[in-house]
């Protein structure tokens, strides 16, 4: 019986994804659409540890603000287990919206192979896989052409996906308007943080700036600022849809 071509080919590297954002998930797996990847999902950081030690992964796309576990939890954990059992210290790649050198050495004393500022475009993201796990191999490409990798966010290749984004950003709007009812302001900063990553990503970057205002809000404990912010925050996320509506018709 003959064999089967590419019987023997190996398998595509498989990858990691730990984000609790769909909208960046789903950025994620659209940017790898066409790549010789097989991507897969973890909802938290205490999700991604438990997977990945089930059925190891060849590089984790770490996101930092995560709930229950977050991503600096979770690559300490991968880091004490890798050495308590001897294994090779899978490459984990972090994904965030800060760009302090802070948050740089914060990930490296957790042990994070990389940081990767957001927002991420597709060819940082290929620049990296390639880097880390060097170039695949042609048995391992699949059969579809690769996509071209794009500078900035291509609107009509997001369109299938933007809907996504939106829905998220009003979860975080409305989590926002709560906190402030609730006094809390560690969530006006998270979520805040939330927005600008995604929204720069997505290609809005006036909506990512009232994000990030709203971040910093927040982690000054200004409720007045804030709600200004969100004000803010609300009146370009639905400008954004205004656009996105007239490119739909």
């Amino acid at each position: 019986m003959a064999s089967l071509p590419y019987a023997d080919a190996p398998l595509p590297p498989r990858i990691l994804l730990a984000d609790d954002n769909p909208d960046n998930a789903a950025l994620i797996a659209l940017f790898l659409e066409g790549a010789p990847y097989r991507l897969e999902k973890a909802a938290n950081g205490r999700q991604a540890v438990e997977r990945h030690f089930a059925a190891p992964y060849d590089l984790i796309f770490m996101d930092l603000e995560m709930p229950g576990m977050d991503g600096y939890e979770a690559t300490r954990a991968i880091r004490a287990r890798e050495r308590e059992e001897g294994r090779p210290a899978v490459p984990i790649l972090a994904l965030t919206a800060h760009a302090l050198t802070e948050h740089r050495e914060r990930c490296r004393q957790a042990g994070f192979t990389a940081f990767l500022v957001k927002p991420v475009r597709r060819a940082s993201i290929l620049t990296a896989l390639a880097e880390h796990l060097g170039p695949p191999t042609e048995a391992s490409r699949p059969s579809a052409p690769e996509p071209t990798a794009a500078a900035a966010p291509d609107r009509e290749r997001l369109r299938s996906i933007l809907p996504i984004f939106c829905n998220t950003c009003e979860e975080s709007l409305a989590a926002v308007e709560q906190a402030l009812a609730d006094d809390d302001m560690d969530v006006v900063r998270r979520e805040g943080h939330r927005i600008k990553g995604s929204a720069r990503s997505f290609g809005f970057p006036e909506l990512g700036q009232a994000g990030e205002d709203l971040e910093r809000a927040g982690g000054r404990g200004d409720a007045p600022a804030a709600r200004t912010a969100l004000k803010q925050a609300r009146d370009r996320l639905a400008q954004a849809q205004k656009e996105l509506a007239g490119d739909a018709s």
